[in-house]
C-alpha cells in the first residue's frame, strides 16, 4: 500500500461525506477526526515512519528547556493522565 494512495482515498471519502452532509456537519467532522487517528495509528504500526511516541518524548524534552513542567521527572506530576496514556500506549503498541 502506498501512503499517497491511502491519503488520496481518505481525502476522497471525506469529500463524498462533505458533499452529502456538508463540511460543517458533525458527520464530516467525526469522519475526519476518526480517519486522522486511524491513519496515525496505522503509520505508527505498519509504515517505515518514525516511532511517534519516541518523537513525542523528544519534542517534550526539547520544549522542557523553556517549560520545566515538561521535563521527564516532572511531567507525570503535572500531567498524570497524559503520562498514563503514554505508558499504556507504550505497552499496548510494543512488539
Amino acid at each position: 500500500m502506498k501512503v499517497k494512495n491511502l491519503k488520496q482515498e481518505i481525502k476522497s471519502i471525506l469529500a463524498s461525506i462533505g458533499n452529502n452532509f456538508g463540511k460543517d456537519t458533525r458527520e464530516y467532522q467525526d469522519a475526519e477526526y476518526y480517519f486522522d487517528i486511524l491513519q496515525t495509528v496505522y503509520f505508527y504500526n505498519y509504515n517505515d515512519g518514525k516511532d511517534l511516541l519516541d518523537e513525542l518524548k523528544k519534542l517534550l524534552n526539547k520544549l522542557s528547556d523553556k517549560m520545566p513542567e515538561l521535563a521527564p521527572d516532572k511531567f507525570s506530576q503535572h500531567y498524570p493522565d497524559v503520562s498514563e496514556m503514554i505508558k499504556y500506549l507504550e505497552e499496548w503498541l510494543s512488539d
